[in-house]
């Protein structure tokens, strides 16, 4: 059965270019916290900002046409921004200005991004309405999980996932690891993308696919070695699927022991850095106050099939501060661009 889908034509929903900005928002729901099945994939909701209701609303998975073909390439961030540090709020929201202006050049909340994911670890619950009230995030994005009692149950900071309206959200769901003891979890989403046409061809593209992206944070420190794998073994058997293209799974993958360089690809999984393990490419260690020598903790892995190739990623949120020596995270940050890519 082919993965790719001729008849999904998505199209932005009626107030996609409403942006007038809300004065009054209204109050948030009452956080009433769910169990999620351990270890089995649940169902999430994806939510965009409509200016028109003033308020976030469930997003529409089918529509009547586009105007332009759908993208073929996208960027993806991936960034720990660290829940245990002070000043959360002013923290969070300079990391969201720096991907903003830095990362996807955006110089103002009214710039409408490239097609790009967000995958955001370490969001402390007590800053997680932020990104909902965030005028450019309201403008521009899908936003995944709705709220923090989609998190794992009693989680204090969790994973949340930005999608540029510029790509249809098909899905979202979450695994919730039974063998974490630290309440972690990934989330995915599914997002269509189209397969380039060539130049002679009149179609808008040659098939519409489905990609399935994780946002991950697997358990941490050296007593979560063991945790790991099997933790990693879930998402890579979720990333794939009937209809699905193929899979990508971002974020914290806590690579700090020896037994750590085995995992991706005992879960059958590729990493898409291609460099030497050293200085080059480690996220983490050098503004952290943690006695652990610097590693390459933060990773981009793959499902590894033709059609799609991930660039090389590179790191983000270097040297970044929000005052004299209070960095933004303890961690660097991942960019890359994804591109679906004939086979003939």
């Amino acid at each position: 059965m082919s993965d790719i889908d001729e008849s999904f034509i998505p199209s932005p929903p009626s107030d996609f270019y409403e942006t007038e900005p809300d004065e009054s928002p209204p109050p948030l729901p009452v956080i009433v916290r769910v169990r999620h099945e351990a270890d089995a994939q649940t169902s999430l909701r994806a939510v965009r900002y409509s200016s028109r209701k003033r308020r976030w609303a469930q997003t529409s998975n089918c529509a009547r046409g586009v105007r332009e073909p759908l993208p073929s390439t996208v960027r993806l961030v991936t960034w720990n921004i660290d829940f245990a540090a002070a000043d959360k709020k002013k923290r969070l929201l300079a990391a969201l200005s720096y991907i903003q202006q830095h990362v996807l050049d955006c110089r103002t909340i009214s710039d409408r991004p490239e097609p790009c994911c967000i995958l955001l670890q370490e969001v402390h619950a007590s800053v997680f309405t932020q990104i909902l009230n965030a005028e450019w995030v309201r403008r521009c994005f899908i936003v995944v999980p709705t709220s923090v009692d989609k998190w794992p149950e009693q989680a204090e900071y969790g994973n949340v996932t930005l999608v540029s309206r510029t790509i249809p959200v098909v899905n979202a769901s979450t695994i919730v690891f039974s063998n974490s003891k630290m309440k972690r979890n990934a989330v995915f989403v599914d997002i269509k993308l189209s397969i380039p046409a060539h130049e002679d061809e009149p179609r808008l593209s040659g098939g519409i696919v489905t990609l399935r992206v994780a946002n991950t944070h697997l358990e941490s420190m050296p007593d979560g070695a063991a945790a790991r794998p099997r933790q990693l073994k879930l998402i890579a058997a979720a990333l794939h699927g009937r209809g699905i293209f193929g899979g990508i799974v971002a974020g914290d993958m806590n690579a700090i022991s020896p037994t750590d360089e085995a995992i991706v690809e005992a879960a059958g999984l590729c990493d898409a850095w291609e460099g030497t393990e050293g200085e080059e490419g480690s996220t983490w260690g050098y503004q952290s106050q943690e006695r652990l020598p610097p590693g390459r903790l933060d990773k981009v892995l793959t499902t590894g099939q033709d059609g799609f190739i991930v660039d090389q990623p590179e790191r983000i949120g270097i040297g970044e501060v929000i005052g004299r020596g209070k960095w933004v995270s303890d961690h660097y940050g991942l960019v890359t661009r994804v591109h679906i890519v004939r086979e003939d």
